[in-house]
């Protein structure tokens, strides 16, 4: 799965006027028709337009900025676990079948919905793109129609049924713990098609990842491979941690007094709690690293570390007599926190 932002090569921030600039310099680059270059082009050319056709469309870019969508525009849910077949998906955005067995009015066989649905997308961001919704010009009109003839030429012939049939992928929706995610783990799965096995959740694991698993999809036809299982990964958040890479992050309340006199307290990680020690005088936001702490150690990839950041806490209740006591020291200490910001 792609991410579109990284395919047209934009930031997130980027203007409609940046991404549609993007786009029209990949179009150019990645047309199969032109003579120079990669062998794959046609395949860049289609993730190419898909990556527009979400971040060329307001509503379509919010819901994938929001997680509501993934990079193929197919819905994301993620308040429950639950098994999902690609033919599911297909569902949700294909046209359906009337009475007469046509789809949107016009007969024709199942085998050619998805080149018409892929050709419709990839027409809409072309237009979009070189403003043909805006300023209907017949010269480039014509351009855009020769294009499109010439590109679905070859995949109208490569839609005919072939003898064998590879079977279809099936897709899971797995929330994990954050722990889960740092350190890895196990965890058995149902898929649609009653078949368990357990999923090897690799330490270091990232929200929206997908895990696949070879073979263990839906059978094929007339002795095709079977289809694989894509399991897509979602992570819980966490109450006090939070990742940054390879390394985990905790905010660790203090008193007054330890931050003052320094001392020794244990810190909770996710190996067990350690002992750190912290120094005289320390104030909210320093940080001290434990390392190895982090994300375990992977081929030539370090283990991370843990972040601790101090946050002094006073006390839940205003007590007269501190605020006094510390009134009185500053009238006697005067010193100026932000005076490197005047």
């Amino acid at each position: 799965m792609h991410d579109p932002y990284s395919v047209l090569g934009v930031p997130r921030g980027a203007s409609d006027d940046e991404i549609k600039q993007a786009f029209r310099a990949g179009a150019k680059r990645w047309h199969p028709d032109t003579p120079e270059g990669a062998s794959d082009r046609g395949r860049r050319f289609k993730v190419l337009t898909s990556a527009y056709e979400i971040l060329g469309d307001p509503v379509k870019r919010g819901q994938y900025d929001r997680g509501e969508i993934d990079g193929n525009g197919d819905a994301r849910p993620r308040k429950a676990d639950g098994p999902r077949t690609r033919a599911d998906a297909w569902d949700q955005v294909a046209p359906q079948p009337h009475a007469n067995g046509s789809t949107n009015g016009h007969a024709g066989p199942a085998s050619t919905g998805s080149i018409n649905s892929a050709s419709k997308a990839i027409r809409w961001a072309f237009e979009k793109a070189f403003g043909l919704h805006s300023n209907p010009d017949n010269r480039r009109r014509r351009r855009v129609d020769d294009l499109f003839a010439e590109f679905f030429a070859d995949e109208r012939r490569d839609s005919k049924p072939s003898s064998t049939r590879k079977g279809l992928d099936l897709l899971y929706d797995l929330s994990i713990t954050f722990e889960e995610a740092v350190l890895g783990g196990l965890r058995r799965v149902k898929m649609p098609n009653g078949k368990r096995f357990d999923v090897k959740v690799p330490a270091g694991v990232r929200e929206g990842q997908v895990i696949r698993l070879k073979g263990l999809g839906e059978q094929g036809l007339l002795d095709g491979p079977n289809g694989d299982a894509l399991v897509t990964i979602s992570i819980e958040p966490h109450p006090f941690y939070r990742r940054e890479g390879r390394d985990v992050r905790l905010d660790l309340p203090v008193t007054l007094l330890e931050a003052l006199s320094g001392a020794r307290i244990k810190v909770p990680t996710l190996y067990g709690p350690v002992t750190m020690t912290i120094p005289e005088n320390a104030n909210s936001g320093d940080v001290y690293r434990l390392k190895g702490k982090g994300v375990p150690a992977q081929g030539v990839q370090e283990a991370g570390d843990q972040l601790v950041s101090l946050v002094v806490r006073l006390p839940d209740k205003l007590n007269p007599a501190l605020a006094e006591a510390v009134r009185r020291w500053e009238q006697l200490n005067p010193y100026h926190p932000r005076k490197d910001m005047e």
